[in-house]
């Protein structure tokens, strides 16, 4: 149970965006009051008000309490102004993941101190034509442990590694853009990218590009299928990756999927 939840986290990393005002993940909309939204890897989210939208990822709750709110600050004809804010509580994941054999990815000598990490994001959404929708964004990552954090604990692997460096250094700048591109009635190819810069001594820079195909059945259900590429920086050197990685003995490539439901 606990390897599934850990997959559901990272799964939940490098999964779906959108364009509209439902499934509005990655965008400055919000969704419309009363709608909800869940995937098999993306988070709950709530419409709770015409400018309000919260979000929790319950298959990760127990093992990282999670919250976050994105509130549109402004519409105009031809831009949407919203900021997100969200806060985790990493400790009970980080103290599992401490340990020998599967699962592993710290030492078992150490034990994580009770520790919080917040991001607020600036979104704007802007159609470039009746085929584009362009995302801009910019965020700061912060964080704070309330203990003694050993500098070996980090963990050094791509998506973890960047997200959990305020533990370390204080924080991190988030730069992006998102492009969703109408190509068919019922689909639509999503390019995201961003870049992140960290107050880490060695390690710097930290690089996600994303591509989906989203096949969009209704507002009540749709499909994802698609890959991530990521250039990190960490303290033995850089590495890229391609996420999901190939399976090993298989001559195939499973790539990153999810379904989403919406009512």
């Amino acid at each position: 149970m606990k390897k599934l939840l850990i997959l559901g986290f990272l799964f939940s990393l490098v999964s779906a965006q959108h364009l509209s005002q439902n499934w509005s993940e990655g965008t400055a909309y919000v969704l419309p009051q009363g709608r909800w939204e869940v995937g098999l890897f993306q988070p709950l989210k709530f419409g709770y008000s015409p400018s309000t939208e919260i979000t929790v990822h319950p298959l990760v709750m127990f093992i990282m309490p999670n919250a976050s709110i994105k509130h549109v600050w402004r519409r105009q004809s031809n831009a949407t102004w919203s900021s997100v804010h969200s806060a985790y509580y990493p400790t009970p994941l980080l103290n599992m993941v401490a340990k020998e054999g599967t699962g592993g990815l710290v030492s078992p000598e150490f034990e994580f101190p009770a520790a919080i990490l917040l991001y607020n994001e600036v979104r704007v959404s802007r159609p470039i034509n009746d085929k584009v929708l362009m995302t801009g964004k910019t965020g700061l990552g912060l964080g704070k442990a309330f203990g003694d954090l050993d500098e070996r604990t980090t963990i050094d692997f791509p998506l973890i590694y960047q997200r959990l460096s305020p533990l370390y250094n204080g924080a991190y700048l988030r730069i992006g853009a998102d492009f969703v591109i109408s190509i068919a009635k019922k689909w639509e190819l999503h390019l995201d990218d961003d870049l992140f810069l960290m107050a880490n001594k060695d390690a710097t820079i930290g690089f996600e590009h994303k591509g989906l195909l989203v096949w969009k059945k209704s507002d009540r259900f749709r499909a994802t299928v698609g890959y991530k590429v990521v250039f990190g920086q960490y303290p033995f050197g850089n590495q890229w990756n391609l996420m999901p990685p190939f399976i090993p003995l298989l001559p195939i490539w499973v790539p990153l999927f999810d379904f989403q439901w919406g009512w």
